[in-house]
């Protein structure tokens, strides 16, 4: 198979749009691909752990924003002309990645940014301790004399959780990790530990020990997702025993909780919408053709289905997810786990337009 540079100085010297499309498919599926998710897997599941549905979610969304980011720049590239490729393209893509990433974090989870700068803080500034990166260019976290030692790695990775637990029974009786703050924390584990810890690893440590979590992961622990995932986003709709057409201030939230199930993808759209219930269990999806935010046929639109399709099932709403998950091809569980990651995004979406009274703090 030809390397990431060859298929490049192809995709850039490529004589016709349908020649350049094959060799950019190739360069994306061939090479891009397998970096991004490489990168992103380990990233994501240090941040969020393994097996959770938002880790999926969030993967997902940062692939997308890389591929679009690196798409936009190689046709840039080539519609200006360009034949010389990117000297190092793989260092190109798994940068753009790491920036990706970073910015996704940020934004998604604010209270562990915050948390993580901390300890950079932490790390750089007291005597006793050092901020070091290894050969792969990954922040490690340890005592002084260590960092003068030992330089390419970190301790084995661990199950945090498994981790965490033992640390906890390792601490004298009487010593709790809540009398601790984050210096004498870190120092405890480190010491427990006997090596390096990455940067990612040790603020997940914190962050567990001292109940750390951001307003998405606290929604998220629903071990109830069926309740769960309908009790959240009747959150977001306003109360029924309103009168929502003549409150300005609920159709605007109103409005802007349809545009953005509107950028939902197209299986969460569905799988959210045909199952969309209030708090009494009953069909919510018709508030928004009522207060005039949306007629029916814009609401089969957004789902993409054929009106006469859309009309036979209006009078069955909110449908079984096993109706659903026959419509979509998938499993029922996946037309769940679907759903659960649309209110998310909604959630989290819909937060930034607004923060609720009381809540400000309690964030800070």
């Amino acid at each position: 198979m030809a390397s990431e540079q060859q298929v490049l100085q192809l995709f850039l010297e490529a004589k016709d749009t349908e020649r350049a499309q094959r060799h950019l498919d190739e360069l994306l599926s061939g090479h891009i691909a397998p970096i991004v998710e490489q990168i992103v897997r380990f990233k994501i599941c240090s941040v969020v752990g393994s097996g959770r549905v938002e880790e999926t979610q969030d993967e997902e969304d940062i692939r997308s924003e890389v591929f679009l980011t690196l798409i936009s720049r190689l046709r840039e590239m080539r519609a200006m002309g360009s034949i010389q490729p990117i000297e190092n393209f793989r260092g190109y893509v798994a940068a753009t990645t790491y920036n990706a990433i970073h910015q996704y974090i940020r934004e998604k989870y604010p209270v562990r940014s915050r948390l993580k700068n901390r300890l950079r803080y932490l790390f750089n500034h007291r005597p006793n301790f050092a901020l070091w990166k290894d050969a792969h260019n990954e922040f490690l976290c340890g005592f002084k004399d260590w960092a003068r030692t030992v330089k390419s790695k970190s301790s084995a990775s661990m199950d945090s959780l498994h981790s965490i637990r033992n640390f906890g029974d390792s601490l004298p009786a009487g010593i709790g990790v809540n009398r601790m703050n984050s210096e004498e924390l870190c120092a405890a584990y480190l010491t427990w530990r006997g090596g390096p810890v990455s940067l990612e690893d040790l603020v997940a440590v914190v962050a567990e020990l001292h109940g750390i979590k951001d307003l998405e992961q606290v929604t998220s622990e629903d071990p109830d997702e069926e309740t769960g995932a309908a009790a959240s986003v009747c959150d977001l709709l306003p109360d029924p025993r309103g009168n929502v057409a003549s409150d300005l201030q609920t159709r605007t939230h109103l409005e802007q909780l349809w545009n953005e199930i509107c950028q939902l993808p197209r299986d969460q759209r569905v799988a959210l919408l045909l199952n969309l219930r209030d708090a009494h269990s009953s069909d919510a999806l018709v508030l928004f053709s009522l207060t005039g935010i949306t007629t029916l046929r814009q609401i089969a639109t957004v789902m993409e289905l054929p009106w006469e399709q859309f009309v036979e099932l209006w009078n069955n709403l909110p449908l079984q997810d096993i109706v659903i998950a026959g419509m979509l091809g998938v499993t029922r569980q996946q037309v769940i786990n679907l759903r659960k990651s649309a209110r998310e995004r909604l959630a989290r979406r819909m937060a930034a337009h607004s923060v609720p009274r009381g809540k400000e703090k309690s964030q800070g």
